[in-house]
């Protein structure tokens, strides 16, 4: 199944080889050329993880044009990824990347195991910084290779008004049962708020032990 992104304006998709080697080709920088040419050998070399490798196609949704691409640096490393980006200079000043880098992170976070989404950027390129930003990225204190670390963190899931609602449920089946509704329904409201607490408790005390992962590895 193709995996593929649609935000407002534009769609987001993997590059085939193929694509990835024409881009190559016409790719000036000779810099820009080698990152291109590790992605291609990653996804060649980890078939499985491929998309944590490929530069993703930023397309115009009106009239299919390229615009730029964005993507991730690698396979997820201690529950997290990395994200670069790049935009035409033509396009640039009117919203495409950060849409594109909203839309990309969201997916991620959707992803099995992926809890962070890390960026880099020099530290003079301020207008990279500000598209972070926008996209909720703070600094984490700590420089990479290209400068400034970005982080953003996946947001816990609220586990108490959907298990409070079930309970609710629960409840009034309980209470229509034995012909006491609010008999059925208060223990059930009560048991439901529980289990949510109980839940976001373990999940907060995971995603701590996580943090601790993450800065210990830095």
């Amino acid at each position: 199944m193709k995996t593929e992104i649609k935000t407002k304006r534009l769609t987001l998709c993997p590059m085939s080889d193929a694509e990835i080697e024409a881009l190559m080709e016409r790719t000036p920088s000779e810099e820009l050329r080698s990152a291109y040419g590790e992605m291609l050998s990653g996804g060649k070399n980890d078939p499985e993880n491929r998309v944590w490798y490929a530069p993703w196609a930023m397309t115009l949704k009106d009239s299919a044009t390229c615009i730029g691409d964005l993507g991730f640096k690698g396979p997820i490393k201690n529950h997290a990824v990395e994200i670069g980006y790049g935009v035409l200079p033509e396009y640039e000043g009117q919203g495409y990347t950060t849409e594109a880098v909203q839309a990309m992170t969201a997916w991620a976070f959707k992803q099995k195991d992926v809890v962070f989404v890390e960026a880099e950027t020099e530290a003079e390129n301020k207008a990279s910084q500000r598209v972070l930003e926008k996209c909720g990225f703070v600094p984490d204190g700590t420089t990479g290779e290209e400068g400034p670390r970005f982080v953003q963190e996946s947001p816990l899931p609220g586990q108490i008004s959907t298990y409070m609602l079930f309970g609710i449920a629960i409840g009034m089946s309980v209470g229509q049962m034995c012909g006491q509704m609010i008999w059925g329904l208060a223990p059930g409201i009560s048991l439901g708020i529980l289990a949510g607490v109980l839940l976001d408790n373990t999940a907060k005390k995971k995603r701590e032990e996580i943090r601790q992962q993450r800065r210990s590895c830095d």
